[in-house]
């Protein structure tokens, strides 16, 4: 029986890797992007970045990232994300909006998103790391 797209992002809300294992959130993914709605889940899909935010999933989190930037109009949930539970890979998707001449997520300049970043001691030590290194290649000339 074929699931829905909310009872795929209610499955991906729930998953935990088990003892290094991804496998199953890239099974996951893969049904999703066959449904007829991916954009509805587009929180769950944040939700993985900010529950995990210096992992990759063994690789997994890239699927996520290139799906997620498939969906039109993901750069609101992307500003909001960001802002309220940075990971490493909220702030690559930054750098690579940045990096394709887009200014703006979600309404926010992108630059002062990845300084909000850096600046904000709360936000585990790697993640600012990234968001300075990549805050540095855009920093704009004044």
């Amino acid at each position: 029986m074929t699931r829905t797209s909310a009872e795929i992002a209610a499955a991906i809300d729930e998953f935990q890797p088990v003892d290094g294992e991804w496998l199953g959130l890239d099974e996951l993914l893969e049904e999703l992007f066959q449904t007829e709605s991916p954009e509805s889940t587009l929180g769950s899909l944040f939700r993985v970045f900010e529950r995990y935010p210096t992992d990759d999933g063994a690789g997994v989190f890239w699927g996520i990232l290139h799906g997620v930037e498939s969906i039109p109009g993901y750069e609101s949930h992307l500003a909001r994300s960001i802002q309220s539970n940075p990971s490493e890979f909220s702030v690559i998707m930054v750098h690579r909006l940045l990096n394709s001449g887009i200014e703006e997520v979600g309404g926010i300049d992108g630059q002062s998103l990845l300084e909000d970043v850096v600046q904000n001691q709360s936000v585990p030590e790697a993640v600012r790391t990234t968001a300075q290194r990549l805050c540095d290649k855009h920093r704009k000339s004044t």
